[in-house]
């Protein structure tokens, strides 16, 4: 992985939290300006900063790095099931259940539909 591919997911996971650097940068307890900085640089974050932009972004380093290798049972994750993840990790617990709850029952549903 390449200092741009870092660059890239920082602000396309981000962007997908609807995060500002800023926002970003608050959240992960950094100065915006070193944010900018690493950007403007094109430096590679080193690990220490990187976990925080985790941090910020409520996300766990393997969470960060599982685009570029998606491996689950019986080969990788395709872009749907990242999707599905992604916006799970976005709701509130609550409707994280709600979510389980419903896919659940659309398996259900297609089970009965094939007998």
């Amino acid at each position: 992985m390449n200092v741009v591919e870092v660059h890239n997911r920082i602000n396309d996971l981000a962007d997908e939290r609807g995060l500002s650097p800023y926002e970003l940068a608050k959240r992960s307890n950094m100065a915006l300006s070193s944010l900018y900085n690493m950007f403007q640089r094109g430096t590679m974050p080193k690990i220490d900063t990187l976990e925080k932009l985790c941090n910020g972004m409520n996300i766990t380093l393997s969470d960060f790095f599982a685009s570029f290798s998606k491996p689950r049972a019986g080969g990788y994750m395709s872009e749907g099931d990242t999707a599905l993840v992604e916006t799970n990790r976005r709701l509130s617990e609550p409707n994280q259940k709600h979510l389980l709850a419903y896919a659940q029952g659309m398996l259900k549903a297609q089970d009965n539909e094939k007998k």
